[in-house]
């Protein structure tokens, strides 16, 4: 009796509701609680369902005025609801149920609501789980919300056994001996054939089920953690279907688990995808980022000069880039426009091209900003000293990285990497920029700060900013061998108490190009000296 006993301690001298429903586990949780000395009250809802239901509600009241527990009892026309609502019968038993529960909770003042799943009931779901290919599982959980289910590792067994001792009847429900409902046919005809040629099967299921809930809750809060900035195709799959997971529930979104892992292969592949999951709701991914809702774009924010026209891309538009002349389908296409959203994407056009396009952030021609008037997009700007700086230290020699910190829109700390020139690896453009800043606001903390730097920092240069609390951090080109936002870790995703606000991919294709070729150069100044090693003559 103490397998049975000793979970329920907890509940000594509590007010606790028990759903009852007259069957063997409800009726020997009631006499439990009742012994370890719980204040109980006992609910039983008529699914109206079979035409002995309310049978079984009239004997559940018997036997709590017997025992003199109070008894709250309902019925409903579960498949009514079920019909009216468009849910399965299981489904909507199991809502009716549970919101009938916690209205009697509620009226009781009771702490908890106790039901009485087995170890059985644990199997039976982790086996109904696998046959029908879930991702996890997790089977039934212990605890969720106000509700208990503390028999979890509780032998049927033993619960009968329970009752005998204690010279107690109880109800069976016909429906369980029917094997056209899924899990009676596990139980009846599965099971039996599993466990004469693996004893422990029922013990092996509910491991299954207690490690994958630990599994499923840890990949999970690793999930959560991901934040705007980060990188969703570098995210392992595991982390990255549980996040996809936590945004459709979150956006209130019904989904099959193999819609699930299509969206998150998509955003693994950064490829296009749209998908309608049930009830017509429209999702789509792009460019390794997932839009749960329609994407808008914006419209011109300055006032439009005479001769310029709004409208939207027609098929022989071009525009006029520092780098040259571009189709304007191919710049949506590295944009990672979905096709069919790039007819509603906003453009501005001259008798000279295509002069804006209102992407996020929006793309200028050459020239075009100053000729409308438009104020300097500041990070861009400032992004271009940081570059001017970067040069300078690939003309010396060091790895070009370049880096300023803006105040009110003024530059006040610039950077530039100097490790090789001063013989010490902690000289990173970063902290040179930001000390240069401290002095010159004559404050250690740079709160309304932002940091503008060619290349994603590392953990060094980011600690270095969390410590100076900078407002904002703009990073050019990302970095793959020590990102610290996401190129290797993101370390904003631990809770520092200080979270800048993070927008990467500023004037990236200048930084990156700048970095491949300073180490082309390197490496072709060090090849004659690896050839002359590696020949033998």
């Amino acid at each position: 009796m103490l397998s049975l006993t000793s979970p329920l301690l907890p509940y000594a001298a509590q007010t606790v509701i028990v759903g009852v429903s007259g069957g063997a586990d409800s009726v020997a949780l009631l006499l439990a609680l009742r012994l370890v000395g719980a204040r109980v009250v006992a609910a039983h809802l008529d699914h109206a369902l079979r035409p002995e239901s309310a049978e079984d509600a009239r004997w559940v009241q018997e036997l709590c005025t017997e025992l003199g527990v109070p008894c709250e009892v309902a019925r409903v026309d579960v498949g009514a609801v079920a019909a009216r609502r468009g849910w399965n019968l299981e489904d909507a038993a199991r809502r009716v149920r549970y919101d009938f529960l916690s209205r009697v909770a509620k009226k009781a003042g009771a702490s908890a609501i106790l039901t009485a799943h087995t170890r059985r009931d644990q199997a039976e779901t982790v086996l109904m789980a696998l046959l029908r290919g879930e991702a996890v599982l997790h089977g039934i959980p212990a605890v969720r919300g106000r509700v208990r289910r503390p028999w979890l590792a509780v032998a049927r067994a033993d619960i009968e056994a329970f009752l005998v001792a204690q010279n107690q009847s109880w109800r069976e429900d016909p429906s369980n001996a029917n094997t056209a409902f899924t899990r009676a046919w596990l139980r009846l005809e599965v099971l039996p054939v599993l466990t004469a040629r693996f004893p422990g099967i029922e013990l092996a299921l509910a491991r299954i089920a207690r490690l994958s809930a630990e599994d499923d809750m840890a990949l999970s809060e690793l999930a959560a953690r991901l934040t705007l900035h980060a990188s969703l195709p570098s995210q392992t799959p595991a982390v990255l279907r549980r996040w996809v997971r936590q945004e459709l529930v979150g956006a209130g979104f019904s989904f099959h688990a193999d819609q699930l892992e299509a969206l998150a292969a998509a955003l693994r592949q950064s490829v296009t995808l749209h998908l309608t999951l049930p009830g017509a709701r429209q999702i789509t991914t792009t460019g390794g980022k997932l839009y749960t809702v329609p994407q808008t774009w914006p419209p011109p924010d300055f006032v439009i000069p005479d001769g310029w026209i709004l409208r939207t891309r027609r098929p022989a538009d071009r525009i006029r880039l520092s780098a040259g002349t571009r189709k304007l389908s191919d710049l949506l296409t590295d944009a990672k426009v979905p096709r069919e959203s790039r007819d509603a994407v906003p453009v501005l056009v001259s008798v000279a091209g295509v002069q804006w396009v209102g992407l996020r952030p929006p793309v200028w021609a050459e020239g075009a900003r100053a000729a409308a008037g438009a104020p300097e997009d500041v990070h861009h700007a400032a992004m271009g000293e940081a570059l001017a700086l970067a040069h300078a230290a690939a003309e010396a020699g060091e790895v070009p990285v370049g880096a300023v910190v803006l105040h009110g829109g003024e530059v006040v700390g610039r950077g530039r990497n100097t490790s090789r020139q001063a013989g010490d690896m902690t000289r990173h453009a970063e902290l040179a920029a930001l000390r240069e800043a401290a002095a010159t606001l004559g404050t250690p903390y740079l709160t309304e700060c932002t940091l503008v730097v060619t290349l994603e920092p590392c953990p060094m240069c980011l600690g270095a900013a969390l410590e100076a609390r900078i407002g904002g951090i703009v990073y050019g080109a990302a970095n793959p061998k020590a990102g610290a936002l996401g190129g290797v870790m993101d370390v904003l995703a631990a809770h520092w108490g200080h979270s800048p606000t993070v927008r990467g991919g500023v004037r990236a294709a200048e930084a990156a190009r700048l970095l491949k070729d300073a180490f082309r150069q390197v490496r072709q100044a060090k090849l004659p000296t690896q050839t002359h090693e590696r020949d033998p003559v």
